[in-house]
């Protein structure tokens, strides 16, 4: 995440966060740096406090302050993202605009005690406080097969997996264990087992994962997230299964 705090349509009012809403910005292609470049330029009478693309997350307003982003009501009550949206059909970026923005409101969540019962969209907030009339991030969403309640799952799922990692007292988890859905599963539980560790699925992560466990296990498959990560895999599930139980026997993959 790089800090980067907007000079103008900075409100700097004071701000007691009770939840999220999520935005998409509607204009096909900008990056994130490209909408906080606009929001800083001039007066817009707009903002958020996070703008989030494919490539990176930038914070743009302290949490303890008023963005401008739902109308009065929302804007003194909640924190805000806007997820950049891909130029054209783009799956893939859709994806880790997808990822950044779980990872971003389920820590959020996980720091200040809230649930999803926290999280709204934008279509929420203007139909709850009729400030708005926006309805965003629904279509974007729909556009790749998702919908509202899909992101609300997905984020549930993530608030779970950062609570089960953020312990100890430099935020880090000693193991994380990383395993695809599937046939391997069996084989990552008898490692969680010995290691006491959190399992994670492949497709439900993210670099905050990542970036909370000292020492990473993939377990099956032949691919890593990262280089550091230890990769524990046979041929078929019976072999994976074999590699894990020497592993815990020996210590050595």
């Amino acid at each position: 995440m790089k800090e980067q705090i907007l000079v103008n349509n900075r409100p700097q009012e004071p701000l007691q966060p009770q939840g999220f809403v999520i935005h998409s910005t509607a204009t096909p292609g900008a990056t994130a740096q490209n909408e906080f470049n606009y929001f800083n330029s001039q007066h817009r009478a707009a903002s958020a406090h996070y703008f989030v693309d494919w490539l990176e997350l930038i914070h743009a307003i302290p949490e303890n302050e008023v963005a401008w982003h739902a109308g009065y009501t929302a804007n003194h009550r909640f924190l805000s993202v806007e997820m950049s949206e891909p130029q054209g059909h783009d799956p893939q970026k859709f994806q880790e605009v997808w990822k950044r923005t779980l990872w971003l409101v389920a820590d959020a969540c996980v720091r200040y005690g809230w649930t999803t019962h926290n999280v709204f969209s934008h279509r929420d907030i203007s139909l709850t406080y009729g400030e708005t009339n926006h309805t965003d991030p629904i279509d974007y969403l729909k556009s790749y097969g998702y919908t509202w309640e899909d992101m609300i799952m997905a984020l549930e799922g993530e608030i779970d997996g950062l609570q089960k990692i953020n312990i100890g007292g430099d935020g880090k988890v000693e193991h994380l264990i990383l395993v695809s859905r599937g046939a391997d599963e069996r084989a990552a539980g008898y490692l969680a087992d010995y290691l006491q560790a959190p399992i994670l699925y492949l497709d439900r992560l993210s670099n905050g994962y990542l970036d909370s466990a000292k020492k990473i296990y993939v377990v099956g498959g032949n691919t890593k997230p990262v280089d550091r990560a230890i990769l524990i895999s046979g041929t078929d599930r019976y072999g994976t299964c074999q590699k894990v139980l020497d592993f815990i026997r020996t210590g050595k993959v």
